[in-house]
């Protein structure tokens, strides 16, 4: 199949990664973006209509809608999820696309992993990362010919993620948190330079492992601060909460405190995976694709005026 027909199917338009991807899709010559919406939801993606996207309405988790969504997948190269949600949604929905690339003889599908090595994390070090991994043994045990590739990216360089949802920083009083020496090498990587190189995965001829990283960047916590303040011109005061085994307490004591209010443990999940080491990456290959040049934490700081 040549470059020049290849069709990627995208799960996931609406929200806020899949948006991005689906501009990274619709700018490489030659692929024609075919985005999967729920029935009543086409009027989200007018403007991916307008500049050329398919859509197609259609419920994953509708059994009545199985045979459709089989032929929505229909002559598509790959199938991109960037859906987001709990395991009803990553292990279940992500399942019956999987089964559906598979019937449709999809070459290549690529689910919504987009997060730091989370193959390196033990089953509870983060819910949201357990999810996925179960996802992946479940594709690994299903029967089938099409190619399941994670992609991995580190934690997402983003002012509502790294500066925002993870807790890392407070730019309003100029602060950030660290447990541990903070010298162990984390990986960052922007939406849009996640979606380029999703672009690139999904439409690439050649074979590719299973698990493939990119990353934008990649810094120690103490090498992060300095970024920020050289490139912001802002004075960040570290403060030190305490060892990681510290971190693992405040974790479970706001378990225990708030079991379902996610918000106030889950990002310390994701930043006891990054300051730990377990979600580093093993084997970035930004080398595959040398025509992107990621942003580095420096110019993503600068560029947003943060």
């Amino acid at each position: 199949m040549s470059q020049h027909n290849k069709v990627v199917v995208l799960a996931g338009a609406t929200g806020g990664l899949g948006s991005v991807i689906a501009h990274a899709l619709l700018s490489k010559p030659g692929v024609r973006l075919r985005a999967l919406v729920r029935p009543g939801s086409a009027d989200k993606v007018t403007p991916l209509r307008e500049q050329g996207a398919e859509i197609v309405e259609v419920d994953p988790n509708d059994a009545g809608q199985r045979e459709k969504l089989v032929e929505a997948m229909d002559g598509a190269f790959a199938v991109v999820s960037a859906l987001n949600g709990g395991p009803d949604v990553i292990v279940g929905t992500q399942t019956r696309l999987l089964e559906a690339a598979r019937k449709a003889k999809v070459r290549r599908f690529i689910p919504s992993t987009f997060s730091y090595n989370i193959f390196g994390l033990a089953d509870g070090d983060n819910i949201n990362t357990d999810d996925r991994r179960e996802f992946a043994r479940v594709a690994a045990a299903a029967q089938g010919e099409v190619e399941v590739v994670h992609l991995l990216i580190g934690a997402f360089l983003d002012r509502r993620t790294l500066f925002g949802f993870l807790g890392a920083f407070d730019l309003e009083t100029g602060q950030a948190f660290v447990w541990g020496d903070g010298q162990t090498p984390m990986d960052f990587t922007t939406y849009e330079d996640t979606a380029r190189f999703t672009a690139e995965v999904a439409t690439d001829e050649d074979p590719l492992p299973g698990v493939f990283e990119v990353a934008g960047d990649t810094l120690t916590f103490y090498e992060l601060v300095k970024a920020y303040e050289e490139a912001s011109g802002k004075a960040i005061e570290v403060v030190v909460k305490g060892s990681l085994s510290d971190l693992d307490r405040e974790i479970e004591q706001r378990r225990q405190a708030e079991p379902e209010n996610r918000y106030a443990w889950l990002p310390l999940m994701y930043w006891r995976g990054m300051l730990s080491g377990k979600g580093k990456l093993n084997a970035i290959a930004n080398s595959r694709y040398p025509h992107i040049s990621p942003q580095t934490v420096h110019d993503y700081v600068r560029s947003e005026g943060l």
